[in-house]
């Protein structure tokens, strides 16, 4: 058995085998100025997030130097594992393999055991949410990541040559312009567009009476009442369990389908084989994929689902859509499917939508920008206005243009957000396929930022200083 040796020795171990692959180590971005004189990061990275954060550690480690991790949240409160998250544990195995991209060191088993030793790693069944929100802390501070908290994105634009993207923040000092010869949007699910209460929902109900899961909500405000959950994923089960746990008296789930999906073959498609790959599968496969998993749906984990079920005033109500609501003074009346039940505050469960016009930082973007539905008609039986509105993103998860040479600066911002799903694979977005995913990313951007200078570089090779042998003197020679 092997004992903690505290975080101090882990971070000279990181240290140490940083220093072990850190070859080729040598700069090779040639630096450039923007038009207000500052010099234009290499790459602006937007969200501080599990993927912000290992795509700012890899460029490191690629000699990508000026870079910035831009994220609108407070130090700590970065991604939802401190706001709107409330499940115990992640829903992804322990054993996944995340933002350390390939550094043993850097993984948290060894953040872990550092601190608790091997039994306790064992004896875990998942990693906790609060863990992780930890790890991903102690991440950022030994790689020492150049992140700006308080920092949201609200407008990106190109320069008149293409060359650069001027990135539009909100800042605790005002609104601020920052350059960038690449960036990469890492805002997560909420990226992708955003989130609501259906407006007939919220018409029909006095404000407050109705809220959102995503939102940061006051758990204290349940207690003594009867709550409705509408949604049938796990987020709809974490809320439920946390209202009851918050003194909620009754707390049930409403489901539209007529029975719980079951079935999830996204764990099935968490192989070597999927999440490298998928990325290559033809246009067909990747929309049948999607439109299957669709019509499926997603179970919550068992964990969650059992961690419900043995929670007094829990109840799951398949078949209920709400169709109609009413408040009386005093309750709210759902109606749907034949049945009727009453409630005291209501909760919407259904996930955020991928749009990207809801976000103004896409603004400037989205008209030049191809979607799926420009580059692939699907059979009549799986079409899906949803799915194609998603990007038409390359292989490395950068925009490409509808009209080919109207707008190349699009090839400078990749994305990474649930945007991406259909392009690079159903779970491209989360800790699981980060292994694959991540370098794929910084592959990208690493490639943009070499051919912006392949110029430069031909001429360095042709007219540099390149001596590797030092001036020496022959002796003379004796004639014969």
């Amino acid at each position: 058995m092997t004992f903690p040796q505290g975080l101090p020795a882990l971070e000279r171990l990181v240290a140490r085998e940083l220093a072990q692959t850190a070859f080729p180590t040598a700069p090779w971005v040639a630096p450039l100025v923007a038009p207000d004189g500052a010099e234009a990061l290499d790459c602006a990275i937007i969200g501080g997030g599990q993927y912000g954060l290992a795509l700012a550690g890899l460029l490191k480690r690629e000699c990508v130097t000026r870079i910035a991790v831009f994220d609108a949240a407070r130090a700590g409160l970065e991604g939802p594992w401190m706001n709107f998250a409330r499940m115990q544990m992640l829903r992804t195995p322990k054993d996944l393999a995340g933002p350390e991209c390939g550094l043993p060191s850097l993984t948290f088993r060894a953040w872990w055991e550092a601190q608790h030793g091997e039994a306790a790693w064992e004896a875990m069944y998942r990693i906790p949410r609060t863990a992780w929100a930890a790890y991903l802390t102690w991440f950022r501070r030994v790689l020492d990541l150049p992140v700006r908290n308080g920092w949201r994105l609200r407008e990106m634009q190109p320069t008149a040559d293409g060359t650069l993207i001027g990135l539009l923040f909100e800042t605790p000092d005002g609104p601020l312009l920052r350059h960038a010869r690449s960036v990469v949007m890492a805002t997560g699910t909420g990226g992708a567009g955003g989130y609501a209460i259906p407006d007939a929902i919220a018409r029909a109900l006095p404000p407050g009476r109705v809220v959102h899961a995503n939102d940061i909500l006051d758990l204290g405000a349940f207690a003594g009442e009867r709550v409705g959950v509408l949604g049938a994923g796990a987020t709809a089960f974490d809320v439920a369990i946390a209202a009851l746990q918050a003194g909620a008296t009754r707390a049930e789930v409403c489901v539209r389908r007529p029975e719980l999906p079951r079935d999830n073959p996204r764990r099935w498609m968490e192989s070597a084989g999927h999440l490298a790959h998928y990325v290559d599968l033809p246009d067909a496969a990747k929309w049948a994929y999607a439109t299957r998993l669709r019509q499926i749906g997603q179970p919550p984990p068992q964990p969650t689902f059992d961690a419900a079920m043995a929670q007094p005033g829990f109840r799951l109500r398949t078949g209920m859509p709400w169709d109609q609501l009413r408040w009386t003074g005093g309750e709210i009346i759902v109606e749907g499917n034949g049945k009727r039940l009453v409630f005291d505050r209501l909760v919407v469960a259904t996930g955020f939508t991928a749009d990207m016009t809801l976000r103004s930082e896409y603004a400037a973007l989205l008209p030049h920008a191809a979607l799926w539905r420009d580059r692939f008609t699907p059979p009549a039986e799986q079409a899906d206005a949803r799915l194609g509105r998603q990007p038409y993103l390359d292989r490395f998860g950068g925009f490409t243009e509808r009209l080919p040479g109207a707008a190349p600066w699009l090839g400078r911002v990749f994305t990474i957000t649930n945007n991406a799903s259909l392009s690079l694979g159903p779970v491209a977005a989360s800790i699981s396929a980060m292994k694959y995913v991540a370098p794929r990313l910084v592959e990208g951007v690493k490639r943009r930022l070499f051919l912006d200078q392949q110029e430069s570089d031909w001429a360095w090779f042709l007219g540099g200083d390149h001596a590797e042998l030092a001036p020496f003197n022959l002796p003379e020679t004796v004639a014969a």
